[in-house]
């Protein structure tokens, strides 16, 4: 054999295993796109809930509150958020009535203005938060906003 031959012979083999790759490239990348279709909105909002809370909890949300969870829910379709509420916050001659509702106010107004639950509310989501005092586990207060509210 020739090194000519043997260079075109070299070439045509390499023409084949490149091609072949590209075939289980393309093949294996279907697949996978076809196999990611599948979930449905609600069994990515479950994944990504509990995704969220694994990843990202206990995290705390300003100085007096930690997100212990996030937690997708079928009926009401929507998500409930679990809160501690620790420090100088908790106590219950701080949290009057007037304070619970206007901080009932600002959550409901960082719903409407939140765009990244905007395909959740477009589905008529109902968003639960659930506050607990971090010294006596007693219920501060639960509120839900559906999409009568937003």
């Amino acid at each position: 054999m020739t090194p000519q031959s043997r260079n075109i012979r070299a070439r045509q083999m390499w023409r084949k295993a490149v091609k072949s790759n590209l075939y289980f490239s393309l093949f294996t990348l279907s697949f996978f796109t076809l196999c990611s279709c599948t979930e449905s909105f609600e069994e990515r909002c479950r994944r990504e809930a509990r995704e969220y809370t694994l990843k990202q909890c206990p995290r705390l949300l300003g100085q007096y509150i930690i997100m212990d969870s996030m937690v997708y829910v079928d009926k009401p379709q929507g998500f409930t958020y679990y809160h501690t509420v620790v420090g100088e916050l908790d106590n219950d001659s701080l949290l009057t009535p007037e304070a619970i509702d206007a901080f009932k106010e600002e959550l409901l107004k960082n719903i409407k203005n939140d765009l990244s639950l905007k395909r959740h509310k477009e589905r008529g989501f109902t968003f639960t938060y659930h506050y607990t005092s971090g010294s006596t586990g007693k219920v501060f207060t639960e509120v839900s906003y559906g999409p009568d509210d937003y």
